[in-house]
């Protein structure tokens, strides 16, 4: 009796214990971003600005972040209601608004939704230059447990929108402050980034070419607009750290009719 009580301690105690040599879990991220056209739907036919059809969509893909661009609260035409708490309530995430200017009595910019802990936050506005419409920067600095670090190893999630109506040389000053001010000073700390955004730019441009010099492009040029252009990212930071095999633009479906942008997603990886 004392012996099987004594095995099944030890079978019990092997049960809990990991197995010599495992393998810690990779630290992954599925990220998905989209520019909202301010929850109009395509067609503006969506006068209340009812957030459901953009959960439902969300919710299919279950990603870990969401960074949303066009993005309008609180202002008359929102009801004078925050809807980033109330995307964040609806998916269980955890939110953080990117303030470009006030608009309506509300707000107009950016936003992270994220299911990890956000521990830092900050926003940025960007210079004018040729441009007509104020944009902004803004990063949350997550916390994504691991395996091997089950208090969570740091990542800045980067989310921009840059001007379309400064053309290419707004577009490349405004990406060259969004290394400055977001990328670099994560770099230097040690903390690996990914930024998501409407970059309103080619895969050709001086803007993406300098993206490309700090880090990794995770996206292909694939369509994003419907007008025809790809102008939504999803790049890392450094380069050669991060990895995505699964990366798609979600441009079938009711996708189509929820915005006049597709939404992209996919996984990074961080090596």
């Amino acid at each position: 009796m004392k012996i099987n009580k004594i095995l099944g301690a030890m079978l019990l105690l092997g049960a809990m214990l990991p197995l010599a040599g495992a393998q810690a879990q990779t630290l992954q991220l599925k990220c998905m971003s989209w520019n909202v056209k301010a929850l109009e739907l395509k067609d503006n036919t969506n006068v209340s600005r009812d957030i459901t059809r953009f959960v439902d969509a969300i919710r299919r893909e279950n990603p870990d972040i969401v960074c949303f661009n066009e993005f309008e609260t609180a202002s008359g035409l929102m009801s004078s209601k925050e809807k980033l708490t109330e995307f964040a309530r609806e998916l269980g995430m955890f939110p953080f608004f990117i303030w470009s200017y006030d608009k309506d009595n509300g707000y107009y910019g950016n936003g992270i939704l994220s299911k990890y802990p956000i521990v830092n936050s900050k926003s940025v506005l960007l210079g004018m230059y040729t441009g007509e419409d104020q944009r902004s920067v803004g990063w949350a600095d997550i916390l994504v447990p691991t395996d091997a670090n089950p208090d969570g190893v740091k990542v800045r999630v980067i989310c921009t929108h840059l001007d379309a109506f400064g053309g290419n040389e707004t577009c490349f000053e405004q990406a060259k402050e969004v290394i400055a001010d977001a990328v670099v000073p994560a770099t230097q700390a040690g903390i690996p980034s990914v930024l998501m955004g409407d970059m309103n730019c080619g895969p050709s441009t001086e803007a993406i070419k300098e993206y490309q010099k700090y880090g990794t492009k995770l996206c292909n040029n694939d369509t994003t607009f419907s007008g025809g252009s790809k102008l939504d990212y999803f790049l890392s930071f450094p380069a050669g750290e991060w990895s995505c095999t699964d990366f798609k633009v979600l441009n079938t479906g009711d996708y189509p009719a929820l915005s006049d942008h597709y939404p992209i997603i996919g996984t990074a990886v961080l090596k």
